[in-house]
């Protein structure tokens, strides 16, 4: 007799509006219909699909262009290089951060002086890490230690922080994810601002990606090789800036997390996998902040010191509720990637936070399967970096007009895009929800959007007209954003940047010729460094601890409500006297030229009938 024949799989079918897509069966549960993600043809198969569907249909078009990872990340690169690159010599501010900054890569790459500390902290006795030195020194290196070479240098890395970013959200969320999140990232105003100008944190985001992705993809894979890059990356954050530390806990907790669940289902393999990546991971981390340990040694631990102090209440926090301060930590640091500072713009702000507070609250609360694990993750990364800190940082809890404002928090921004973007594409896919098999990373459509049929026997696309107002709302709120972002474009310096430094350093050099000068700052709080570095490039001597013919004292007229005095003339009189010391003849000082180095800064030049023990000490920059 003959055997009944075997039952077979259903055909695949290729889903209604995509190509190359297959439906399928999961193992877990043969009735539930899955869309593979992986491309399986370029063209569906004939009679299948929308009748009469022209190839130039904008739904198809983004259908390739979304399967062609090379377009996607090619468009998202040259968008973020046309915000980025036009006119960067003179958009970026160049302050007294900046010159110190150019001082230390001199030292680093013509005397061979080796950093082994980072920039100054703003508050504490402490510094950041010297990897952002070793960062930038190829472009200092390269040029002569040409200012606009670190910008260029700078702004590369901000387009690389596009591309991390739009990897982190495809290892996590698959092609649309990413391409979203590369999108807000590439026109976000504070990411085009960082790209522009020298600072420790500017680098932060293309480090926090990198990190977050690493992270997840080790999570996916159980692979060793992916903490350790996750781990590296989350260390070379807490190298820029201290604060970054924080990134360890997201990273950590998903390891800890692995740990876990190997540990539970006695999967021995998975879990030496994960300790070999963390014992690598470590001792890369190890390797980053080799140059601070020995610096510790030499010191007697004067950096772990001055970071006790600070801890230990060397930090006056804002005298507000720390549910209030937590509050506007909050809002600050959701907003920032998306509309900048947000006193800048406190309704678009307000909306763009409303927004992701929503979709990213949503998914994390009622998200299934892999989308929904990465949801969580990506909300409690969140919510951790919020609380960490509105206890380690409170002066986010105040801004600054007219100065660079703290964002050492940009680790948070790669977590904020690609959250929203994900939760978007889940709303806009009708909830669907990714299927717990990481090796397929099958899309599941629930029954509920299968069509169904009215009380009179007709079809009804109900599920199929909810999932298209879904993906109208996702594109218009992605238009509405980047057409925010768009308008919030940071402007050209007002100041002029370094080439205004380099022509007041010129001319500086002009009037003393080849005498010896010091250099100082009012308020005597500012570092003078970029008049400094404007007359070191122009090739001026200049006296950092000894006696000096010439004082150079630039004045900020941003504080004159501090020095209670106008700059061009009565600050400098009021404070001469104090500037140069004890002992000195003030009165045999003769100005010999005064002039705007900016709108911002006045330059006055004195001659003093000797030599003057000027004391200007050690420069500090504000980090």
């Amino acid at each position: 007799m003959s055997l009944p024949p075997k039952r077979q799989a259903p055909s695949p079918k290729v889903v209604r509006g995509t190509v190359g897509l297959q439906v399928g069966r999961t193992r877990a549960d043969p009735d539930e219909l899955v869309v593979s993600r992986r491309i399986v043809g370029g063209e569906p198969p004939p009679g299948v699909g929308a009748p009469g569907r022209s190839r130039l249909d904008p739904r198809r078009l983004l259908d390739r262009l979304l399967a062609s990872d090379a377009a996607v990340l090619g468009l998202l690169l040259a968008v973020a290089a046309a915000l980025r690159l036009p006119g960067l010599e003179t958009r970026g501010r160049f302050g007294g951060d900046q010159g110190v900054d150019m001082l230390v890569l001199r030292s680093l790459t013509q005397d061979g002086v080796i950093p082994l500390l980072g920039p100054h902290a703003s508050v504490g006795a402490f510094h950041h890490g010297a990897l952002y030195y070793y960062l930038l020194a190829p472009a200092a290196w390269i040029s002569g230690v040409e200012p606009f070479a670190v910008v260029v240098e700078m702004a590369l890395l901000g387009l690389a922080a596009v591309a991390a970013t739009w990897w982190m959200g495809r290892v996590i969320g698959g092609p649309t994810v990413g391409a979203i999140a590369g999108l807000l990232l590439a026109v976000s105003p504070a990411a085009v601002d960082e790209s522009v100008f020298i600072w420790n944190p500017n680098p932060i985001p293309l480090f926090a990606a990198i990190a977050g992705g690493a992270a997840w993809m080790a999570h996916r894979t159980g692979r060793a090789r992916w903490w350790v890059v996750a781990l590296a990356a989350a260390g070379a954050v807490a190298q820029l800036h201290l604060l970054g530390l924080t990134l360890f806990g997201p990273v950590g907790g998903l390891l800890l997390a692995d740990i876990w669940a190997a540990r539970r289902a006695g999967d021995r393999a998975r879990l030496r996998s994960v300790t070999r990546g963390l014992i690598g991971g470590m001792a890369v981390v190890a390797v980053l902040f080799l140059p601070l340990a020995i610096e510790e040694l030499q010191s007697g631990f004067l950096e772990l010191q001055g970071l006790a102090a600070y801890a230990g209440g060397g930090a006056a926090a804002p005298a507000i509720d720390p549910v209030e301060r937590f509050v506007i930590v909050a809002f600050r640091v959701i907003g920032w990637p998306f509309v900048g500072l947000v006193t800048d713009a406190p309704v678009p702000a307000t909306l763009a936070v409303a927004v992701v507070l929503a979709l990213v609250t949503w998914q994390a609360i009622l998200g299934r399967g892999g989308s929904g694990r990465a949801a969580r993750w990506l909300g409690a990364s969140i919510l951790w970096s919020l609380a960490a800190l509105t206890v380690a940082a409170p002066t986010l809890a105040t801004v600054t007009p007219g100065l660079p404002n703290d964002h050492y928090h940009t680790f948070v921004d790669p977590f904020l895009v690609v959250a929203a973007a994900l939760a978007g594409v889940t709303l806009a896919r009708g909830g669907a929800r990714v299927v717990a098999d990481l090796a397929d990373q099958r899309l599941a459509i629930p029954a509920a959007d299968a069509p169904t049929t009215s009380a009179d026997g007709s079809p009804t696309v109900a599920g199929t007209r909810a999932d298209a107002a879904a993906r109208v709302l996702l594109g218009l709120a992605l238009a509405i954003g980047v057409v925010i972002a768009l308008g919030r474009q940071p402007a050209p310096d007002p100041n002029g940047g370094w080439p205004a430094v380099r022509d007041g350093g010129a001319r500086i050099v002009a009037t003393t010729g080849d005498g010896d000068m010091g250099i100082r700052y009012l308020p005597v709080f500012e570092a003078p460094g970029d008049i400094t570095f404007g007359v070191v490039h122009a090739g001026g001597p200049v006296s950092f601890d000894g006696y000096s013919r010439y004082l150079i004292v630039g004045c900020d007229r941003l504080f004159e409500p501090v020095l209670l005095a106008t700059c061009g003339g009565q600050a400098e009189a009021e404070w001469l006297p104090r500037l140069v010391g004890a002992g000195t003849d003030v009165g045999a000082a003769q100005l010999v030229q005064r002039f705007d180095l900016s709108p911002r800064v006045s330059i006055s030049i004195y001659e003093l009938g000797r030599r003057f023990d000027h004391a200007m000490g050690p420069l500090r920059r504000r980090s």
